[in-house]
């Protein structure tokens, strides 16, 4: 290698931290002082008389080191990109000790619980919400370690629900037990209590930042309400919010400058939670844990990178096995500091930090799941055809008695030589009937079913191939219906 390409890569060595060290940026002067000198070196004619080869390469370092510097500030600058490698993977940062002393998290909470319920990270340093110790704990990037306790008027577990930390250094922290959000200095003074009692039918589980300082607090990120107004915000007036479609299907609403997109987020598997992570100028970075309809309780969480047509660039899953318990709200040990993705951990040991790397290839293992306990037919192997019953079921459903689905909805029926019968939907893509209307719904059902057909002993219902997608659409326990005999 000639010894110009060695400094070269020596210089590279050189400026390689302030990629990641936003604290070692120069100064705005130094760096224009640098771009004028590199401007009037372009504008100098090149010699024309040979240099000594010691000299030449003290020039391509004098040369290529401002070059360097400025490329890699201008880079910085310019990209706020999240980075997205092949494969996804997760990195221990740090852990945080349990125990009763200054600095640590407090671990006499009621068994099987979280004693962090949420987190923060503004600019590298680490807020954690005990729950056990109704404490913050503040850990910086040396280190050090803080901590101021958090006022309560009732002696309640599980109630601490968020903690949000603004870009000017206020700490807020959501109670959903006292319907309140506490205001804090980063020394612990309490400076404002906001009553969110006021907010009728309004059941908050997070914190944000909006433009211009405002804060506020979302019940599922699909409403939204401002802490100094304490009104809500129309849709219109929002950054970004989700409006659910169908259990299936959910929209990703963006709002920029005026300008509003839809993106479609869809899981044949079924939604649980969804939340906006963080939104580049190319990126968008979401969270979802699916649920799949099966009674067995099982689900899994991915964050996502998505450029701004929908399009997936990279995931990674989230270890939910390792927390002490799998948290309902996801969202709230997933945050982003510094174009950095961030997990909080309770283990069992102790609190873990790890930073998230998304991958075009990542782990999911929830479709091998479901099929290890979801009980379904295929009503074109099993039996044979039952045509006549088929018809009365395409009656049902062009008749409008029943308010569920419509012509299209039946894939097929089926009866086998012991009278099982099984009646296979497409998804009604509808919420769990209440109870009355259960009561008409099964009536019809039998009605067509068992009262105009006695070869029928029991029948299998379900949804695109799975019966225990239509017992968990209904809230019932897994086992067919079955023909009553007469009293």
């Amino acid at each position: 290698m000639k010894k110009t390409e060695n400094l070269t890569q020596e210089a590279k060595q050189l400026l390689h931290p302030i990629k990641d060290r936003p604290d070692l940026v120069p100064s705005q002067d130094f760096v224009k002082e640098l771009h004028d000198r590199i401007m009037l070196e372009e504008t100098k004619k090149k010699p024309r008389v040979r240099v000594f080869p010691l000299y030449a390469a003290a020039t391509a370092v004098l040369l290529i080191l401002p070059l360097l510097i400025l490329s890699a500030l201008f880079e910085k600058e310019k990209s706020k990109a999240f980075e997205i490698e092949e494969t996804s993977h997760i990195q221990l940062v740090d852990t945080i000790e349990y125990g009763n002393g200054d600095g640590e998290i407090g671990s006499d909470i009621a068994q099987g619980m979280n004693p962090v319920s949420s987190f923060d990270m503004e600019n590298g340093t680490l807020y954690l919400l005990d729950e056990a110790r109704f404490q913050v704990v503040i850990r910086d990037r040396d280190g050090k370690t803080t901590s101021f306790p958090i006022r309560k008027k009732q002696n309640m577990v599980g109630v601490l629900e968020d903690i949000l930390v603004t870009k000017d250094g206020d700490i807020y922290i959501l109670n959903s037990g006292e319907e309140i959000v506490y205001q804090y200095k980063v020394n612990g003074e309490l400076t404002h209590i906001y009553d969110l009692t006021q907010l009728d039918l309004f059941f908050p589980d997070s914190l944000y930042e909006f433009e211009n300082n405002e804060i506020v607090v979302s019940q599922n990120q699909e409403r939204f309400a401002s802490l100094k107004a304490m009104s809500f915000i129309e849709e219109e007036n929002l950054p970004f919010h989700f409006k659910v479609v169908n259990r299936k299907e959910s929209k990703l609403v963006l709002n920029d400058e005026g300008k509003q997109t839809e993106l479609s987020l869809f899981s044949d598997l079924g939604h649980g939670n969804l939340a906006l992570q963080k939104v580049t100028d190319e990126q968008i970075i979401y969270m979802q844990t699916l649920t799949p309809p099966v009674n067995t309780p099982i689900s899994e969480t991915h964050v996502f990178g998505l450029d701004k047509q929908g399009a997936t660039l990279g995931g990674v899953r989230i270890p939910e096995e390792n927390f002490i318990n799998k948290p309902q709200r996801m969202e709230n040990f997933i945050k982003t500091d510094r174009n950095k993705i961030y997990l909080l951990i309770p283990e069992n040991e102790h609190i873990a930090l790890y930073e998230l790397t998304l991958g075009k290839e990542y782990e999911s293992f929830i479709e091998e799941q479901v099929e290890k306990v979801n009980i379904g037919f295929d009503y074109r192997t099993f039996g044979k055809p039952f045509p006549e019953l088929e018809e009365e079921m395409n009656k049902l459903l062009k008749s409008g008695e029943i308010q569920y689905g419509n012509e299209d909805s039946l894939n097929g029926v089926a009866i086998n030589e012991h009278g099982t019968v099984v009646i296979d939907f497409k998804d009604f893509m509808a919420g769990s009937p209440a109870s009355a209307e259960a009561q008409n719904f099964f009536s019809a059902l039998n009605a067509a079913t068992f009262e105009k057909f006695p070869e029928i002993q029991q029948i299998y219902f379900q949804f695109d191939g799975s019966f225990s997608a239509w017992v968990h659409w209904l809230e019932s326990i897994e086992e067919p219906w079955k023909r009553q005999d007469p009293q």
